[in-house]
């Protein structure tokens, strides 16, 4: 969990509207759009990478490398780095665009007069659900595929296998998921240990965790959420992002628990139809419960891999080829534990 993949190239500014952020990838490519600093100068080289009309660096350098740049005072105003295709006619980028030309345009965005800004943006996860060869979780029944699955890609991933991966898995879960599914009438269940989740589901303005004085209820727990919700976003970026370190994994770490302390003193949203304050209230939960999975994994990882970078601990140890499972404790609480050598 504590391999998410940062897209290196998320558009930043001016606004774009109605369009893709992820949208540069290719034309960089294909066009050889330059990154340049807040100087102008292109800078990808400076970190282990091979830009300069090459363009086969991977994303985790690429992301690094503009991270460190807006670390050293060299940001754009945007806080992030130029993409130019300056360098080339409109006719040339017409060829290429072709009508996204225009709706570059209608977003006030010439490529031959001015540069985009751009950023990492968090944009794919290398951890998932651990499963079997086929695609079986531990819970019977339970299948997964695509990029819930974790492990394919190991500590990165290269461009353009998520597609194949969801297809290739997809039907491998499929086909298994039937077959198990073939003929039965459904599986035992116990009511009793299913009954706090049950009740949780069904809350109208409260939950079984019970809250302390103070706590929000009615007209403001909607903002409670999205108070929460900033800041969950704020912590992640600043100290379990692109960079990494153990100060700052161990700080996110703490608040993250202490965020969903407070998401239990807010009571599930009522009964409704479109209830999307309740929607809210649950995917928060899981939101937080996610990271924290991936907080306390990245933290235990004593080494830079792949998409995970500490600069506390710059190189790669042999010792950590490995995958790290995380798992709800008998106490309800997260737990991490690495998993054995093959043999």
């Amino acid at each position: 969990m504590e391999f998410p993949q940062f897209f290196p190239i998320g558009h930043l500014a001016p606004r774009l509207v109605g369009m893709d952020p992820i949208m540069w990838d290719p034309f960089r490519y294909k066009l050889g759009g330059r990154l340049l600093n807040a100087a102008g100068e292109e800078f990808v080289h400076r970190y282990g990478g091979e830009d300069e009309g090459r363009y086969v660096t991977t994303r985790d350098i690429i992301s690094y490398a503009i991270t460190k740049e807006a670390e050293a005072g060299r940001a754009t105003p945007g806080g992030g780095v130029y993409l130019s295709f300056e360098h080339l006619g409109e006719n040339e980028l017409r060829e290429a665009f072709g009508p996204v030309i225009d709706r570059l345009a209608a977003n006030g965005i010439d490529l031959t007069r001015l540069p985009v800004e751009v950023s990492p943006i968090a944009h794919y996860h290398m951890g998932g659900v651990r499963v079997d060869e086929e695609m079986a979780t531990r819970v019977p029944g339970l299948y997964a595929a695509g990029e819930a699955v974790g492990g394919a890609s190991g500590a990165n991933r290269l461009s353009g296998n998520a597609i194949p991966e969801a297809l290739v898995f997809g039907e491998t879960a499929g086909r298994h998921a039937a077959r198990f599914a073939d003929g039965k009438a459904g599986g035992a269940w116990s009511r009793e240990a299913a009954r706090p989740h049950l009740e949780l589901l069904a809350a109208n303005g409260g939950h079984g965790v019970g809250r302390r004085p103070g706590a929000a209820t009615g007209h403001n727990t909607g903002a409670a959420l999205g108070e929460l919700r900033a800041e969950l976003a704020d912590l992640m970026w600043e100290n379990v992002g692109v960079l990494r370190t153990g100060a700052g994994l161990s700080t996110a770490l703490e608040r993250i628990r202490g965020l969903v302390r407070q998401l239990e003193e807010i009571p599930v949203p009522g009964e409704g139809p479109y209830n999307l304050a309740r929607q809210d209230w649950f995917d928060l939960r899981g939101g937080l419960m996610t990271a924290e999975s991936v907080a306390l994994a990245a933290l235990r990882r004593t080494e830079s891999r792949g998409a995970h970078q500490r600069e506390d601990h710059p190189e790669m140890d042999p010792e950590q080829a490995r995958n790290q499972v995380v798992r709800l404790d008998s106490d309800g609480r997260l737990a991490c534990d690495w998993m054995h050598r093959a043999a």
